[in-house]
């Protein structure tokens, strides 16, 4: 008798306990090559049709100034920045859909990087 409540008592603790998660935080730079900024319409387009599609169960943006030196000519870089934070579970397809969206990006806005950073979490909601 106390197994199936010792038992009963570790399903409901791991049934409330923090899911694991990865949490991506992906940072897309404003500033074009050569001067211009990417617009506010083109970012409402590129977040709507691109981002929405692969995080489809929500993100957050969040707006920051970034720095970085530029590679090819050693200058410090400080530029608007719109950094896009998802939670998600772990999977290789899910994996290189994001780094077709990093990708899709460099390519529209002639970037040379778009920042991905992932970390283990264990969150609740």
């Amino acid at each position: 008798m106390q197994y199936r409540f010792l038992f009963l008592i570790c399903i409901v603790l791991t049934s409330c306990a923090p899911n694991r998660m990865v949490e991506t935080d992906l940072y897309f730079g404003m500033s074009k090559p050569g001067g211009g900024m990417v617009t506010g319409q083109e970012w409402d387009n590129f977040k709507e049709n691109q981002v929405s599609a692969v995080f489809k169960e929500g993100s957050t943006i969040i707006d920051a100034t970034g720095n970085w030196r530029d590679p090819e000519t050693g200058k410090l870089i400080t530029e608007p920045t719109h950094v896009v934070v998802y939670f998600h579970k772990n999977t290789t397809q899910l994996s290189k859909q994001i780094d077709s969206l990093r990708q899709l990006y460099k390519t529209m806005f002639r970037q040379q990087s778009v920042l991905r950073v992932d970390k283990r979490m264990r969150v609740g909601f």
